[in-house]
């Protein structure tokens, strides 16, 4: 991306109250939705499609779908309608406890109850006054029922991709689990045998593991941004160049207004950090993998990687020193 001035900027196509985040999981989007939240009269919600999964268990919630849900129709999941209502209206709480105490409470109604009951509130909650005039939503699972949501909230869309490399590498380090994508029948139908691919049998490592939940992932979101130009796609590393710049370019892409509140936030979050957070010293990200995996681990991401159409990117986007991703 390069600077514009806001006036002449292309707005992303949607509704000018509604934005939708997209990306992988350790690609940038907390970072991102974060800055983005702080413009003006502009609230997040942070994965409200991020239930009480169990990778150790079924990996359904009690609200009948897990992460990476695949939903066409309405009637396939209504309760999930509820949930995107109450989103877009800006009344989910964001605070994770607030939102578990919340969902455990309507688990406790019988669902011929609890399902009409709870669109009914989002539509009356969505009517209130004091509502943001900017939403944003950000999502690391809803790869699988994008275009359900555009039918039903036309958002303005803004996908964030990572170097391969540094996704899977933050996904081993913290333990991050890719749940039951390889053991549907559909997933596997739609995505993986058209491209001659197997799914990872029992004797492939975490990094193996790792990768392929990766490949799959961005392969799915890459077709979406193929099938939808109008989108915002932007790359995490070259975010990391200059934020300051680049986010407020983001800004005026989806029709958000910058403000001292996002400036400070991204000062003050070029700090050193770990784990989830999203803190860190910016200009170390583009290569943290170079610290985090060994050549074997490389082989092996190669390996698998070399039989997705962008290798792990969404969009493979031109080489670039700080971004290239060699492996030797």
């Amino acid at each position: 991306m390069t600077m514009r001035d806001p006036a002449s900027t292309p707005i992303v196509p949607g509704r000018p109250d509604r934005v939708l985040l997209l990306g992988v999981a350790r690609s940038g989007t907390r970072w991102l939705a974060t800055a983005l939240g702080h413009a003006e009269a502009t609230r997040v919600v942070k994965e409200p499609d991020n239930v009480d999964a169990d990778p150790t268990g079924s990996g359904v919630s009690r609200f009948g779908f897990g992460p990476y849900p695949m939903i066409e129709r309405d009637e396939e999941a209504p309760q999930f309608r509820a949930l995107w209502d109450l989103s877009f209206s800006d009344r989910v709480p964001n605070k994770p406890g607030l939102r578990r105490s919340a969902a455990r409470a309507a688990l406790r109604l019988p669902r011929g109850i609890r399902d009409p009951l709870l669109r009914r509130t989002a539509q009356a909650m969505s009517a209130l006054p004091g509502r943001s005039p900017h939403v944003l939503v950000k999502s690391i699972y809803a790869h699988f029922y994008v275009e359900w949501l555009l039918s039903h909230y036309q958002p303005r869309v803004v996908v964030i991709q990572r170097n391969p490399l540094n996704t899977i590498s933050s996904w081993i380090e913290l333990g991050v689990h890719g749940f039951d994508l390889f053991d549907r029948p559909a997933i596997r139908e739609r995505y993986l045998e058209p491209l001659g691919i197997s799914a990872p049998d029992a004797t492939a490592s975490v990094t193996q593991r790792t990768a392929a939940w990766v490949g799959l992932l961005t392969t799915v979101l890459g077709g979406h941004v193929d099938r939808h130009p109008e989108w915002l796609l932007v790359t995490h590393e070259e975010l990391c160049v200059d934020p300051l710049v680049r986010i407020r370019e983001v800004c005026d892409q989806v029709g958000l207004t910058w403000s001292e509140g996002i400036e400070r936030f991204l000062t003050e979050s070029n700090r050193p950090g770990e784990g989830f957070s999203h803190i860190r010293v910016t200009r170390e990200q583009p290569n943290r993998w170079r610290k985090r995996l060994s050549d074997q681990q490389l082989d092996e991401i190669e390996g698998v990687l070399a039989q997705y159409p962008s290798r792990g990117w969404i969009r493979a986007p031109e080489r670039q020193p700080e971004m290239a991703g060699d492996a030797h």
